[in-house]
């Protein structure tokens, strides 16, 4: 597969974006968004493809689960990355082209919610320890003024996270 120079690229099985520099033989030397070079085997590089997600869905009237120590449930902005709730088609994308189009629905409603000074909304990502909820705990430990807790467990397992927003402190993506 033949890149172009500064064509922007991704890395197998990692995240972040890179700028291709120049090929030597079987391997690309790399520049990630920090400009740290990396050698990398062309095997693991692809081209990044923009997916345009035209509908992002918000679940504003989610309740929580009650407590015993108070009966009001509480309202919290909420989005599903579910990949048919963001009508993504997984017969035609494959499961890098869904993360990304997940995660740059994550950074437009967490940027919505900054904009709004919303001060914690809910993320589902579905049960697990998996992709999703590993890139999105990434993405809010890097931005200051942003955290990310556990957030509806069921039968033990979690399917939702909480991220709360300081508001004098969190910036947009």
């Amino acid at each position: 597969m033949n890149f172009q120079q500064f064509e922007e690229v991704s890395i197998l099985n990692e995240s972040g974006l890179f700028r291709v520099l120049r090929a030597e033989g079987a391997f690309l030397c790399l520049e990630d968004e920090h400009g740290f070079e990396r050698k990398v085997s062309l095997e693991f590089v692809v081209r990044r493809k923009q997916i345009e997600v035209h509908k992002v869905p918000i679940k504003d009237h989610v309740s929580t689960s009650v407590s015993k120590k108070s009966s009001r449930t509480e309202q919290i902005p909420s989005i599903d990355l579910h990949h048919h709730e963001l009508n993504l088609d997984e017969r035609f994308l494959s499961k890098h082209d869904i993360l990304v189009a997940q995660t740059d629905a994550f950074k437009r409603f967490c940027n919505q919610m900054i904009q709004t000074k919303v001060k914690r909304f809910r993320v589902v990502h579905g049960i697990g320890e998996g992709r999703l909820k590993t890139e999105l705990r990434v993405l809010v430990q890097g931005k200051d003024g942003l955290s990310m807790h556990d957030d509806q467990v069921t039968r033990g397992k979690v399917g939702a996270s909480l991220i709360e927003i300081q508001t004098s402190i969190a910036r947009p993506f």
